[in-house]
């Protein structure tokens, strides 16, 4: 069997499709390396600390000359890391998930002659990927139409889902029960791996605009960023909800998932494919700061079938979140109605098929 090279940037969007992958090809009988950044080390999860390699790296930073300068020489020096890491290590195969820490691994890579492969996670290809794109040898992509990509690339392109966990798929395959008419709503709130600071203040200023009796029915739980847990917590103790719990992070979501009626988060990639596998109604609010939008498109597997509904951020925002929650409370079929659109969205086994890929390329000359 084979030592394969994962790539991964340093979010939990990037690496948890990456750790994916690694438990298919374990399965398989092969080795497993994982090169990220310091910021990966947080989502490595159980990936065996032996087996990851932390380099320097850094986006192509714009703005003053000295600051790209630092940048590029970040990456550079992330090359040279990555380089010396592949001579060592001799992997059958490199396979990149994104993030500019997985471009000087992949970069190296091709330079000395190793197979590679790109996994990409949104509807639009990212910078890192599409700077790489043009030597590798098959791109999979996370939805059924990837755009940006290079044209000298797209004849590799294959659509084969995200990568995601079994235990999240698992929830699917369980029939979606509805709230009762007038009965306790679920609500799970999160903002992706890094968390989300909108929801500290959209969540409270949200459910204030609910009317008393719509408040009582509501049993939410929220992950909100420990800087901002005690005051959010203060806030939404006084609207007399049905029952409230928060924390930083929870380390059983696939539960915590089966448990939810309805799911408040943004639209990253992973989360949007892991309530789509979930069979889970979402009310998505993107993050607002990429330049291509790139929440806003992820958000279109589940939002064109009408498995969730979408939210810009704004000024207006808490009050169309608080709609779109009255109108579910008072129609909760139409819960299970997005709950089934949602599982019939899923691109299911991902990890495997890119796991065919891999072994597809390590077989060929």
């Amino acid at each position: 069997m084979s030592l394969i090279t994962l790539a991964a940037g340093g979010t939990g969007g990037h690496v948890f499709p990456a750790l994916a992958l690694a438990r298919s090809l374990i399965a398989r009988g092969h080795s497993l390396r994982l090169v990220t950044d310091q910021r990966g080390l947080a989502f490595s999860g159980d990936f065996d600390p032996a087996g990851i390699d932390v380099i320097s790296a850094s986006g192509l930073v714009s703005g003053a000359p000295h600051r790209r300068a630092a940048g590029l020489f970040r990456l550079a020096r992330g090359y040279v890391q990555a380089r010396r890491l592949l001579r060592r290590h001799k992997p059958a195969a490199v396979v990149g998930f994104g993030g500019f820490p997985s471009a000087p691994p992949m970069l190296a890579a091709q330079h000395l002659g190793l197979p590679t492969l790109l996994h990409e996670q949104n509807g639009i290809m990212g910078r890192a990927n599409a700077f790489v794109s043009r030597q590798v040898r098959q791109i999979s992509a996370a939805f059924p139409q990837l755009e940006g990509v290079p044209a000298s690339a797209q004849d590799r392109v294959s659509a084969v889902g995200n990568p995601i966990r079994a235990d999240i798929a698992a929830v699917g395959e369980t029939a979606f029960a509805p709230p009762k008419h007038d009965g306790a709503l679920n609500l799970l709130v999160f903002g992706g791996s890094q968390g989300a600071a909108v929801f500290a203040s959209l969540l409270p200023a949200a459910l204030n605009r609910l009317s008393p009796a719509e408040r009582a029915r509501l049993h939410v739980v929220a992950q909100i960023r420990d800087e901002s847990r005690a005051e959010t917590k203060a806030r939404l103790a006084t609207l007399a909800l049905g029952s409230l719990e928060i924390a930083p992070f929870f380390s059983d979501m696939p539960q915590r998932l089966a448990a939810a009626h309805l799911v408040l988060s943004r639209s990253g990639a992973t989360t949007v494919h892991e309530l789509a596998a979930a069979g889970r109604p979402a009310i998505f609010v993107p993050l607002s700061v990429h330049r291509d939008d790139q929440q806003g498109r992820n958000a279109r597997l589940l939002t064109n079938p009408g498995a969730a509904l979408l939210v810009r951020e704004g000024a207006d925002a808490p009050q169309r979140v608080a709609t779109h929650i009255s109108a579910l409370l008072a129609a909760p079929e139409a819960l299970a109605d997005m709950a089934a659109k949602a599982r019939a969205s899923a691109l299911l086994g991902a990890a495997d098929k890119l796991a065919d890929m891999v072994e597809q390329e390590i077989a060929t000359p």
